[in-house]
């Protein structure tokens, strides 16, 4: 009897032990530590998510990557590369909005995140809002300081904007730290050019070209700058490492027409004459191309092709003064003034603040033996060129003659 009372009695200690053990459930250790293991089992798989997203997004497949996203940041949203991602999907699908808020989350999740203040600048650039663009870009460089691009992103964004003093001071305050960066000597030299110092274009575009050396962009904003700076065989050496990358070799029209021009700076002016001749072969539209062809032969005294240029400028721009100008020159040639100041008064007419047609007709007007129509003309320029010496002189002649 004393044994059964001695079992009932432990069986009912165990079933209350295990009872207190069921209502108290694991430790606070052990639910941390269940909450940790969870945690880690997240990120790991979280992870594999965003890496199949980031392939997706290199391949253009954006619906299959903010699907991988979505399914990543559900399990972590703290990592703020995943909302850099899923920004730029929105980016690229034109969701603007979306494209902030997901840059902003990345910002407030980590401040120190480059990316997301850069590409926060490309937002602001697509609504026109330059000068947040720029503070954006800037907040990635100061991030981000051996980022070349970010650095790049800010000059070219103020260079669109017009500032480029602004441009100008940032790139001098970082240049020493991107001496092997070619993209910073690129924007150097277009800041230079911008602001007429050739020379100076010339030495950074060169070393652009010294470190990147198939840019053609590069070299052809180096040959211009060349070209300014009065450096014509250096320009014309840079056109032909042009033409050798060029898919249309010596018929690619920039670069027919920028050649034309350099012999034309060094008043190789039958050369120049010759290469216009074939840009207007080819190019027959491009009034650009008449305009320069036309100037060559009037160097030349080639009259009979200043008047086809002439009369295809009159045709392809009757708005513009260019062909009235170049036939009145080859009227003047025949002694015909009066056909000649006809075509310069058009000239004058169509292009009021240009002074050459103006200048060409008050000439035309004193061979015709019509001072006063001349004294008019020279008068009205020395009102606005109060400084101009040589209409000055041609107002003295004709004062002259009234007299």
């Amino acid at each position: 009897m004393m044994n059964r009372i001695n079992t009932v009695t432990l069986i009912a200690g165990m079933t209350l032990l295990l009872g207190i053990a069921a209502c108290t459930g694991p430790t606070k250790r052990g639910i941390e530590a269940r909450a940790a293991a969870k945690s880690r089992f997240d990120t790991v798989r979280s992870r594999v998510d965003y890496d199949q997203a980031d392939q997706a997004f290199r391949a253009g497949d954006f619906v299959t990557a903010k699907n991988h996203l979505d399914a990543a940041i559900q399990k972590v949203d703290t990592d703020a590369n995943y909302w850099v991602l899923l920004g730029r999907v929105y980016l690229e699908d034109g969701s603007l909005g979306d494209a902030a808020t997901s840059f902003d989350k990345a910002h407030q999740v980590d401040a120190q995140n480059a990316d997301a203040c850069y590409f926060q600048g490309i937002i602001d650039q697509r609504l026109n809002r330059g000068k947040d663009a720029v503070e954006h870009y800037l907040e990635a460089h100061e991030i981000a300081p051996s980022n070349a691009g970010m650095l790049v992103a800010a000059v070219d964004t103020l260079i669109g904007e017009g500032d480029f003093d602004e441009a100008d001071r940032l790139l001098r305050e970082n240049r020493s730290d991107f001496t092997g960066a070619a993209a910073i000597h690129h924007l150097s030299g277009r800041v230079a050019m911008l602001k007429g110092r050739w020379n100076e274009a010339v030495d950074h575009l060169e070393r652009a070209v010294l470190l990147d050396d198939d840019d053609r962009w590069t070299l052809e904003d180096l040959a211009r700058a060349q070209l300014s700076a009065h450096r014509t065989g250096d320009c014309l050496q840079t056109i032909d490492r042009l033409v050798a990358i060029s898919e249309a070799g010596d018929q690619d029209r920039e670069l027919m027409r920028m050649r034309g021009r350099c012999l034309a700076a060094g008043e190789r002016y039958r050369e120049a004459r010759e290469v216009f001749l074939d840009f207007t072969n080819l190019n027959p539209e491009d009034s650009e191309g008449w305009v320069d062809f036309g100037l060559m032969c009037l160097e030349v005294e080639d009259y009979r092709r200043v008047v086809r240029a002439g009369q295809r400028l009159v045709v392809l721009e009757p708005n513009e003064f260019e062909g009235y100008f170049l036939l009145g020159q080859a009227a003047m040639r025949e002694k015909e003034y009066v056909t000649a100041a006809t075509l310069f008064k058009r000239a004058a007419d169509v292009a009021p603040d240009r002074d050459e047609p103006k200048l060409a007709l008050g000439m035309a007007y004193e061979l015709q033996g019509e001072y006063a129509a001349a004294y008019r003309v020279y008068a009205g320029l020395m009102k606005a060129n109060p400084e101009d010496h040589r209409v000055r002189h041609l107002l003295t002649g004709v004062g002259e003659q009234l007299d």
